[in-house]
């Protein structure tokens, strides 16, 4: 086989075409490695092996036997289907107005959802332009303002501020270690300033919380659509509440100030551990179903495999007009310049096997397996069916009736050559004497049939 014959121009194209395609593939790699272990944001992804990451928690959560996975679709109805219990930890990318309503929707149909508010860009970037601009100058407040400010609310979305609010608690408190609760049931202050709720089920069995931060809930911590909405405290300091436990319809709420208790560093520190599995258990029994960590929102969507999302992009975007163009182009320059992909190859006939050839495969077989009596009793059949045919014999005659009309016909006495071969087919014999007894009867067929 010969390689296909390419120009000078299409070797250069194709070389080209490699090295674009191999570099791909190597700042691929390098941007997206297989196994995500960290980044340099910390983000409480249960992808994240590292202190901040939540690894721990969902792999403690899978060994217990709870049906865990994770959610990296837009929440919508499709993707909370089957899903009892939903944590979304202070997310990054910021939930859009249809998801908002969408959860709280499915909070309302007897659901659970475990959340640590985040905050979205639009948060940072208010917070940047308050510290950018002087004390003293007033805060624009007109139409185009609210407009504006709108307008990025829609487009960057929320991290639950229009929920909870969250901040850093009152300088010069010292932020305790650990939180402590009591044996008996009700509130518990010890001496440290913690207060832990030990009559709430999610309480159960804890004797140490660690926080991790100097992050509460401000005051009203309910904003929005839950400000209303019942709630109760289960854990807090002398720093603010941490967590709290919010009635909405049929379902519940559980936020959390800060998401370092389900952090893989956070979890094993003092009961935090226990206090994830309180919530699962507890609140598994309000709302059965999958346990869902919430992933797309900290920027890890279920993406397609590269080179097919690079063809969607090519084949969906503002660049699937060029692409196409591109295709015909290529065609077209193909059909014009009549571009092979190798020569033609010429038909190559095998010449036709000859009897002979056969006949001396045969030979050499049955001679180099010492099977004389075999060929002696295959060539004594066939030269006997050829004589009863030429005589006009029935094929059961026997060597008298042969002899007989052999005799006849064409005066040979052939009575010992066939009384021979009939010994032959019975015995060992030799290649010089097998050859003797098969020429002696090829010479009688052959007089016979041609009348000599």
């Amino acid at each position: 086989m010969s390689l296909p014959r390419l120009s000078r121009g299409d070797r250069l194209l194709w070389s080209v075409v490699l090295v674009a395609t191999a570099m791909t593939a190597l700042v691929t790699w390098l941007l997206l490695p297989p196994e995500k272990t960290g980044g340099i944001v910390e983000r409480p992804s249960t992808f994240y092996n590292v202190g901040f990451g939540t690894k721990a928690a969902y792999l403690a959560l899978d060994r217990l036997g709870y049906p865990v996975k994770r959610l990296r679709r837009p929440i919508s109805e499709e993707t909370l289907a089957g899903i009892g219990i939903l944590f979304i930890l202070k997310p990054s990318v910021g939930l859009q107005d249809y998801e908002m309503k969408e959860l709280e929707g499915w909070v309302r149909q007897g659901h659970v959802l475990v959340v640590v508010p985040g905050r979205s860009e639009l948060r940072i970037a208010e917070k940047r332009g308050r510290a950018a601009t002087p004390p003293e100058a007033p805060e624009p407040s007109g139409p185009s303002q609210r407009s504006r400010r709108s307008e990025l609310r829609r487009r960057l979305g929320t991290a639950f501020e229009d929920w909870f609010g969250v901040g850093r608690a009152a300088a010069g408190r010292e932020q305790r270690p650990a939180a402590h609760a009591g044996d008996s049931a009700g509130v518990d202050q010890s001496a440290s300033g913690v207060e832990l709720d030990a009559s709430d089920p999610l309480g159960a069995g804890i004797r140490h919380l660690v926080p991790g931060s100097d992050v509460r809930f401000a005051k009203p911590a309910l904003r929005g659509p839950l400000a209303n909405a019942p709630a109760k405290t289960f854990w807090k300091d002398e720093q603010g509440t941490f967590g709290l436990r919010v009635i909405d319809g049929d379902g519940a709420i559980v936020a959390l100030a800060d998401a370092y208790p389900f952090s893989n560093l956070g979890i094993g520190e003092a009961d935090n551990g226990l206090l994830l599995g309180n919530i699962v258990r507890e609140l598994s029994r309000l709302s059965p179903g999958d346990i869902a960590f919430d992933e797309y929102h900290l920027g890890f969507p279920e993406r397609d495999w590269s080179p097919v999302a690079m063809a969607k992009l090519m084949l969906s975007g503002p660049w699937r007009w060029a692409a196409a163009q591109a295709l015909v182009i290529a065609v077209l320059a193909l059909y014009a310049g009549a571009v092979r992909f190798g020569s033609p190859r010429d038909i190559t006939r095998k010449p036709r096997r000859q009897h002979r050839e056969f006949a001396e495969a045969a030979g050499r077989l049955l001679d180099e397996g010492r099977a004389t009596s075999l060929a002696a009793e295959t060539l004594s059949r066939y030269y006997r069916d050829r004589l009863c045919r030429a005589l006009q014999l029935e094929s059961e005659a026997d060597n008298a009736r042969l002899s007989q009309a052999a005799l006849a016909r064409s005066g040979q006495d052939i009575a010992r050559l066939l009384a021979q071969a009939q010994g032959a087919a019975t015995r060992r014999v030799g290649r010089q004497e097998l050859l003797t007894i098969a020429q002696g009867l090829h010479r009688v067929v052959e007089a016979i049939d041609h009348g000599s």
